[in-house]
């Protein structure tokens, strides 16, 4: 068998020998983008996908296990008039930004918080919900730099 070949393409001209060559380097290019980069890309990309989604739960269950683990704090949610006061102090305490802070009634506020990281935040939640202060409504939304955006209503329970 490659014997004929090779005596087939013995027997082409010169031109033909070039033409064939080409089409085999174009062949063997095909096959290597199809069959080899194309694949190894598509692991890499799986494995970098998976890598940020286990870091992201661990930093989930971090924040839980750390909220779970603090001490109720003594200040119940009730000590303090108007929710939005409440919100603004602790979010000051823990570092956050409220971009908005909207009271609606004294056991309701929206606040919107431009950039935190999620552990971060999940941890000031735990701590809220502990207090009596939970999520009416909440949209976290992952930026780019590896941070969160938030936006939600948050009400005081028993209000």
């Amino acid at each position: 068998m490659t014997e004929a070949a090779k005596n087939w393409f013995i027997a082409l001209s010169r031109r033909e020998q070039i033409l064939v060559g080409i089409a085999a380097l174009l062949a063997a290019a095909v096959i290597g983008f199809s069959g080899i980069y194309t694949p190894l890309y598509s692991l890499a990309t799986d494995a970098k996908r998976s890598f940020y989604e286990a870091t992201m739960q661990a930093g989930r269950i971090e924040a839980k296990a750390q909220a779970l683990s603090l001490p109720a704090d003594k200040r119940p949610a009730e000590a303090i008039a108007a929710l939005h006061l409440l919100l603004a102090s602790e979010a000051g305490e823990r570092g956050f930004t409220l971009d908005a802070n909207t009271p609606q009634g004294n056991d309701r506020a929206e606040i919107a918080i431009g950039s935190a990281r999620s552990t971060a935040f999940l941890a000031w939640l735990a701590d809220l919900e502990r207090r009596g202060v939970v999520p009416e409504t909440l949209v976290i939304r992952r930026m780019d730099n590896g941070t969160v955006s938030v936006s939600a209503r948050l009400v005081k329970i028993g209000a």
